[in-house]
């Protein structure tokens, strides 16, 4: 895939000298991934292109101009304006931070509600039928059910799993080395079917699809290459069309899959926000809402003071409470 972290030739400059200036910043300070830069790069590219031809200094922006581009931001869906008003206003941010700006125009400017959608699973035996669905007497086969079980079995973002390395395989251990958004290193573990698949893929498929210049990764493609995200996601679509599943199958529902079958069967939230490598333990309870049966249940069994109570029970607490007059309340 081409790298969009270089700016086109098109932006004016001074402008394009701060914007690099910025880009640089987030990657070498911040430690933001590829993929973010991607976007910081071209939403800063898409706001310069909006501003008038007479402003060649960052200086010059009032409330005119940003009304304007707001204005053209008005198509997008809400969580796309949202992202391209966050990543405009972390520039201006910086611009005060290096002294080249002396105030955020965007400083008053909301983002759009966004409402949370809850992520789609998919079954446990949905996900065993689409790793059924594969031919495994192919490289290829054995390496995209190794890929499936690994991303299931450890939770990881479809940028991770594409980006894993040999060296952070310790399945001897049984877990592996991610590194996430921010170059977070974490350590997840993984499970004996994903061991297995990813060991079967490691012996007898990678070897066939390695060439002379092929690197570390672990998942490569029939060239030899680290297999990219949107390949995998192609082969991850034909896979569930042909094992007939209904839904809309795309990598992070694994991901989403991963995490709401652990709430399911008991794990505390702590430990899915640290295996998920979510900052933030707001992100997590999010799965807390996909299967409130579950949650009942466990408020049941284990909140002193819930559903579960015998009659005897609470006839003992009714004799023990205090008589109140309803006058006097």
């Amino acid at each position: 895939m081409k790298e969009k972290t270089q700016l086109t030739p098109n932006v004016r400059q001074p402008l394009q000298s701060k914007l690099q200036s910025f880009i640089g910043y987030l990657s070498l300070e911040k430690g933001l991934s590829k993929n973010t830069l991607q976007s910081y790069t071209y939403d800063l590219q898409h706001f310069v292109r909006t501003l008038p031809e007479a402003v060649c200094n960052f200086n010059q922006i009032n409330k005119t101009i940003i009304d304007g581009w707001l204005s053209d931001l008005l198509h997008l869906k809400a969580s796309s304006r949202a992202r391209k008003i966050t990543s405009v206003r972390q520039f201006f941010e910086y611009l005060i931070k290096v002294h080249a700006l002396e105030q955020n125009p965007l400083q008053h400017i909301k983002n759009p509600l966004l409402r949370r959608l809850l992520p789609n699973t998919l079954s446990v035996d949905e996900i065993e039928t689409l790793q059924g669905s594969m031919v495994l007497s192919y490289p290829q086969g054995l390496r995209d059910r190794a890929m499936i079980s690994v991303m299931y079995a450890c939770g990881l973002r479809v940028s991770e799993l594409c980006d894993l390395v040999l060296q952070n395989l310790f399945l001897d251990e049984n877990f592996i080395k991610v590194y996430g958004k921010g170059s977070k290193e974490r350590l997840v573990p993984i499970g004996a079917v994903a061991k297995m698949h990813l060991q079967q893929y490691l012996v007898y498929g990678r070897p066939k699809l390695q060439k002379s210049k092929t690197n570390n990764a672990v998942f490569i493609s029939q060239n030899g290459r680290p297999l990219s995200r949107k390949t995998f996601w192609l082969h991850l679509k034909r896979y569930a069309k042909d094992a007939k599943c209904q839904k809309n199958v795309k990598p992070h529902l694994l991901r989403h899959s991963f995490a709401t079958h652990l709430l399911i069967h008991g794990a505390d939230l702590r430990s899915i926000q640290t295996m998920l490598g979510h900052s933030d333990i707001s992100t997590t309870q999010l799965y807390t809402q996909l299967n409130p049966v579950h949650l009942q249940e466990a408020y049941k069994k284990y909140h002193p003071r819930a559903f579960a109570d015998t009659l005897q029970q609470k006839n003992e607490r009714a004799k023990d409470a205090p008589d109140i007059q309803l006058g006097n309340v």
